[in-house]
C-alpha cells in the first residue's frame, strides 16, 4: 500500500510524547488509508470509531463522560479500557466533543487519542481552543510534488536527478499543475476520469461545505471572487481593495475569503513584521490550494504544456505549506519600496528567506543581504 510517510512520521513523533492528536483533513487525502496504517502498524492496542457511521444526518450530544463511554461500549461491543489508543473519526458529529475529549484525556492519562474532522471550522476551532495544551493539530493536505512523484513512480530516486529523470519530472509537473494532487486522481491514468473525480470534489465543497454557511444567492458571488483571485495569484490584496475591484460588499468579501481558506480552496499569506515604520504590513497574498479549481472556473481543462510565473510561485508556496511541521510558520516580506522576499520560513528560532525563480539565475537578491544582517 502506498503510504503518506511524512504524516505517519509526524503522528509517531507526537505519540511518543504525552500529547494526543487532532488531524484536520482536506478532502480526498487518503484519510482512510492513513487511519488503517495507524491501526495496523503502531505497536499498541488500538480501536477505530467513525462517527459518520453512527450519525450520518444528525449530531449526537452526550451529557457526561460515562454516557459517552457506555454508548460506545454498547454500540461497538467493546470496552474502552481494553485499548491503548482510540481513533475518533469525524468528531463533528458529536456536539460537545471538545468537552468529552478533555474528560477522556483527564480520566485516561495513559491512553492516546487521535481525533479527526474533515471540515467544520467552528467545531474544529472550538476543540483546538479548548485543548490547546493537550493536543497537537496536524493539517493533512493533498500530495506535495515529491509525494506526487512517489505515487506515480513508486521507486523513483529523487536524491539524484539525471537529465532523463528531469525530463520525466517536467512532464509530470504539467499534470501536477493541471489536475492537482489528490491521491485518487494521481493514480487514475485516464484523463477524462481524472476530470470526473475532480469535479465531484469541487461540487462537494460547494454543495456541502459552503452551503452550510452562505445562502444560495451568494454562491454566484463567491465563484466570481474565485475567478478574480485566480487571475491575480500572489498579488497583494486588502479586503477593501477587493470589495471595490469586484463590486462585492466588504463584509461578504471578508466572509468569502475566510470560508475559502477554511475549505482548503485558498491560503492567505501574511507579511513578516520587523520594523513596521518601513515595511508593508496591511496587505496579504492569496495562493490557491487547488489548480484544478482555477482551470475549472476558467474553462481551461486540458493538460498544460507550459507554465507561467504564477504557476511556479504558487507551486513553491504549496510545497512549503504542505511541509510545515508543528510550530513552523510561513510569511512573505516586503518593504514599502516594493523590494520583496517571496517567502520567509520561520522554523524554531531560525528565519529562512526563500526566493522563487523560474530560470537558472543564481544571483542572490540584494534584499536577502539586508534581511540577514
Amino acid at each position: 500500500m502506498l503510504e503518506r510517510k511524512k504524516y505517519i512520521n509526524q503522528i509517531k513523533d507526537v505519540l511518543e510524547t504525552n500529547k494526543s492528536i487532532f488531524l484536520v483533513w482536506a478532502r480526498q487525502v487518503w484519510k482512510t488509508s492513513l487511519m488503517k496504517y495507524i491501526l495496523e502498524n503502531f505497536k499498541n492496542k488500538s480501536f477505530y470509531i467513525n462517527f459518520d457511521e453512527i450519525a450520518t444526518l444528525w449530531v449526537i450530544e452526550f451529557n457526561n463522560l460515562n454516557e459517552f463511554i457506555n454508548y460506545i461500549n454498547w454500540y461497538f461491543g467493546i470496552d474502552i479500557n481494553d485499548f491503548d489508543t482510540l481513533l475518533f473519526d469525524e468528531v463533528v458529529r458529536i456536539k460537545n466533543f471538545n468537552v468529552i475529549l478533555k474528560w477522556l484525556i483527564d480520566k485516561f492519562i495513559n491512553k492516546k487519542f487521535i481525533s479527526t474532522a474533515s471540515w467544520n471550522y467552528e467545531i474544529i476551532s472550538e476543540i483546538i481552543d479548548w485543548l490547546a495544551w493537550r493536543i497537537v493539530k496536524i493539517d493533512v493536505y493533498p500530495l506535495d510534488f515529491r509525494e506526487f512523484l512517489y505515487f506515480k513512480w513508486k521507486n523513483i530516486n529523487l536524491d539524484y536527478i539525471s537529465e532523463n529523470i528531469f525530463k520525466l519530472i517536467e512532464v509530470d509537473l504539467f499534470e501536477f499543475l493541471t489536475y492537482w494532487s489528490y491521491p485518487e486522481v494521481v493514480l487514475e491514468k485516464n484523463y477524462d476520469k481524472k476530470k470526473i473525480i475532480l469535479k465531484s470534489i469541487i461540487d462537494s465543497v460547494f454543495e456541502k461545505d459552503l452551503r452550510n454557511f452562505i445562502k444560495e444567492d451568494k454562491i454566484i458571488e463567491i465563484k466570481k471572487l474565485i475567478l478574480y483571485l485566480s487571475k491575480n495569484i500572489w498579488s497583494l490584496f486588502s479586503y477593501e481593495w477587493l470589495s471595490n475591484e469586484i463590486w462585492l460588499r466588504l463584509n461578504d468579501v471578508k466572509k468569502f475569503i475566510f470560508l475559502l481558506e477554511k475549505s482548503h480552496i485558498i491560503f492567505t499569506l501574511k507579511p513578516f513584521h520587523t520594523d513596521k515604520s518601513i515595511e508593508s504590513s496591511k496587505k496579504q497574498k492569496i495562493y490557491f490550494n487547488n489548480f484544478w479549481i482555477i482551470n475549472y472556473f476558467s474553462w481551461n481543462l486540458e493538460l498544460k504544456n507550459t507554465f507561467d510565473w504564477k504557476d511556479v510561485e504558487n507551486t513553491i508556496f504549496l510545497n512549503l505549506k504542505y511541509n510545515l511541521i508543528f510550530s513552523d510558520e510561513l510569511f512573505f516580506y516586503q518593504k514599502l519600496n516594493w523590494s520583496e522576499i517571496d517567502f520567509i520560513l520561520k522554523r524554531s528560532w531560525k528565519l529562512i528567506p526563500i526566493e522563487a525563480k523560474s530560470n537558472n539565475r543564481d544571483v542572490i537578491p540584494k534584499i536577502f543581504r539586508i534581511f540577514l544582517v
